[in-house]
């Protein structure tokens, strides 16, 4: 029996004990045919060493890729991507490295893909995504509010329990969440990498827009909330976080999803109002992210 070539991407950055726990879950699930890519963001020498240390210690299993600087989730991941394609990979999944899996993750995809005989060449697979250690659910799907555009994870804080399925079921949902992506080399092939200009945030809902993007109705990966990139357990934006989320906002929806004039005139004069009210707490990150909406509406090319 061939068992395809599984290819994970985890983006390491100063925080190589998420990472161990992420491969030692990978790891657990005995899957013949895996090999996990770390790209690291320009960690610290103390951790660039432990990472290879984790690499000895998984003999064979890990490649390790080090950029020498923070270059964001979507360069580190398009560093990855490549790295996966050279070595002709079958299937690719873009991880946060402060997540775990379930045993059977790796498996469930791939039944997934060939159960529902899904389209290889449009499809992202993710699965229900809980909040480690509570059974609560970070992310099953994501949707925008409509008119609104306020992106909306799909039963967020509900009991995973009270959602899973037995037998394996899929939901079709708007947009994919870039915590778990899971799809064909002859996804990347036919629409390309992730656009470099989001850094973070948005950028899973600029690679998922308008293709096929099925949540398993299993909990299946366990996300360790903000702890690579802002507070732990929080939804409070630091500076650095309300800044990209102001931009990337603009960048997406003005730019890409290309939301008709009215939708803008009610996104600037109430959406970014709620969101301000609901995830900002400091002068410091309010000034952030007014400066993001002002740099995505006049600079929509820009790199971070």
């Amino acid at each position: 029996m061939r068992h395809p070539k599984i290819s994970v991407i985890l983006i390491n950055y100063n925080n190589t004990p998420l990472t161990l726990a992420c491969v030692t879950s990978l790891e657990a699930n005995h899957y013949p045919n895996l090999k996990i890519h770390i790209v690291d963001n320009g960690s610290s020498l103390t951790h660039q060493q432990q990472l290879r240390s984790i690499k000895r210690r998984f003999h064979g299993l890990i490649k390790i890729a080090s950029l020498g600087y923070n270059a964001g989730f979507t360069k580190a991941n398009n560093v990855g991507m490549k790295q996966t394609l050279k070595e002709n990979t079958d299937y690719l999944w873009i991880l946060n490295n402060d997540t775990e899996v379930a045993k059977n993750a790796i498996s469930t995809f791939l039944k997934t893909f060939t159960q529902f005989n899904l389209d290889r060449e449009n499809s992202i697979a993710s699965s229900i995504i809980t909040m480690y250690g509570t059974g609560k659910i970070w992310c099953n799907g994501m949707y925008d509010l409509p008119m609104f555009n306020f992106p909306k994870s799909r039963h967020k804080q509900r009991e995973a329990a009270s959602i899973s399925k037995t037998a394996l079921h899929i939901d079709r949902v708007e947009y994919s969440v870039g915590c778990s992506m899971f799809f064909h080399k002859d996804f990347v092939k036919k629409h390309g990498m992730m656009d470099e200009r989001y850094f973070i945030y948005y950028d899973d809902m600029d690679f998922s827009y308008k293709k096929k993007n099925y949540f398993i109705q299993k909990p299946l990966v366990y996300h360790k909330v903000s702890a690579t990139s802002g507070i732990m357990g929080s939804d409070i934006f630091t500076p650095f976080q309300a800044y990209l989320h102001g931009k990337n906002a603009i960048l997406f929806y003005f730019y890409k999803k290309r939301i008709p004039f009215y939708e803008k005139l009610i996104f600037l004069g109430l959406t970014v109002w709620v969101i301000i009210a609901m995830y900002v707490r400091s002068w410091n990150s309010l000034a952030a992210y007014c400066k993001g909406i002002r740099d995505g509406l006049v600079s929509k090319n820009k790199l971070l």
